[in-house]
């Protein structure tokens, strides 16, 4: 009866990070730090959190996975049950329908339209934001254009797109579980601070307080490259995988690293700058101000130039052909690949991941880069891990960067990030 992917054991449980205090009276349904009513007593939250990561679930699978006694985990499930976290949903589809004389085997599963949450990318023009249920399905969407990336006017634009969705969505202000916030940089997830971000322009801006005291709304930030890593391990490719990265390929080059269960940051934040890999002391000038970086050989810019194209989907048009501009831009995807392979390389020499997504705006282009990927991989990788780990494209374009950041503020919700 256990998912093949499962946790194995009991856990300590970490407490909820990046989500704020409250900071406006009055809002309901909220535990300390940000978490829905329901779901602060951690027992409850880690059920919870296993039942919307694998359902449908059997009472015995949540016991099995968490170490508690099958009286402990009914006892702790009840109050879910009956504030409509959960609900009863006849017996599994495969494996045992009934529990010895007893009552018959009922599974569980989450009741998607219990809480909503609001995810927003922010980029350098652009602020894009959804309105998601618990299972991250997209409700709706709202962006507006930035005029410029000054924080007080990027914050103030923030809030009225999300004002405006959660109105649109016509969900009573208690049921927004929380507001998730992705951003290209350093984010300082403790502190909701962006500590470093080249494309915005920003250097130690507080975006989580000031954005939660407009909004009167938990708010959680992070680098979109993480919150990417979130929606894949809880609701898309990685789901079960205990150990995954997220490569993101466009103009930056980002990766979300998940080991052992949990998104991982580093000491700092700053885990997974995966495009910040140094790989050629005397290739070109990075955005970064180094030489060689990953994102100097393998992000847009370098396909374009070296492919004489305009855009990596004009590259990759050109590429089809015959001609020398074919041949040109061909030879730009394989040196790009080349350089991503070698990152790849070391990325699995250090993490041994059990799974790869590559992801973004420019995903679309791995596969004419994947030739150049794999031989770089099989001549760098350690001990045959070219061979083992499992490399997957996830090309969906519509609400990627949006879902992440609302997957953020689910699992911020329910006590898990």
């Amino acid at each position: 009866m256990s998912h093949p992917h499962a946790p194995g054991g009991r856990r300590r449980r970490r407490p909820a990070a990046g989500a704020t205090r409250e900071s406006v009276a009055g809002i309901r349904a909220r535990g300390a730090g940000g978490q829905a009513a329901g779901l602060v007593e951690p027992r409850q939250a880690e059920l919870f959190s296993l039942a919307l990561r694998f359902e449908p679930v059997t009472r015995a699978q949540l016991a099995a996975w968490t170490g508690l006694d099958a009286s402990t985990v009914t006892r702790s499930l009840r109050p879910l049950i009956d504030d409509g976290y959960l609900r009863e949903s006849g017996p599994p589809a495969s494996g045992p329908t009934a529990g010895g004389r007893g009552r018959p085997v009922q599974s569980l599963s989450v009741n998607p339209a219990r809480h909503v949450a609001v995810g927003v990318k922010l980029g350098p023009s652009l602020v894009s934001a959804v309105c998601t249920d618990l299972r991250g399905t997209v409700l709706g969407r709202h962006e507006a254009r930035l005029g410029s990336t000054e924080p007080t006017a990027v914050l103030d634009t923030i809030s009225t797109v999300v004002g405006q969705l959660v109105d649109s969505s016509r969900a009573a202000r208690e049921d927004v579980l929380g507001v998730g916030v992705g951003l290209s940089g350093h984010v300082d997830r403790e502190s909701g601070t962006c500590r470093l971000s080249a494309i915005l322009g920003w250097r130690d801006v507080a975006v989580r307080d000031p954005l939660a005291d407009r909004l009167g709304l938990p708010v959680t930030v992070q680098n979109d490259a993480n919150t990417l890593a979130l929606a894949e391990h809880w609701f898309g490719r990685g789901r079960g995988a205990r150990t995954l990265a997220v490569v993101t390929l466009g103009i930056g080059i980002g990766c979300g690293l998940v080991l052992d269960d949990r998104l991982h940051t580093g000491g700092h934040g700053i885990a997974g700058e995966l495009g910040h890999l140094p790989l050629d002391p005397a290739g070109p000038v990075c955005t970064c101000g180094a030489r060689g970086c990953l994102e100097a050989l393998a992000g847009d810019a370098a396909i374009c130039g070296a492919s004489g194209c305009t855009s990596v989907a004009e590259a990759m048009e050109v590429a089809t052909g015959s001609d020398p501009a074919a041949r040109r831009a061909r030879d730009a995807f394989a040196s790009a690949g080349s350089a991503l392979g070698r990152a790849l390389a070391g990325l699995c020499n250090l993490v041994d991941p059990e799974l790869v997504i590559i992801a973004g705006e420019s995903a679309a282009a791995y596969e004419l880069m994947e030739p150049a990927v794999r031989e770089a991989l099989a001549v760098h990788g350690f001990s045959g891990i070219a061979s083992q780990v499992r490399i997957e494209v996830d090309p969906a374009q519509a609400d990627l960067w949006t879902r992440g950041a609302a997957t953020l503020a689910i699992r911020a919700g329910v006590g898990q990030l």
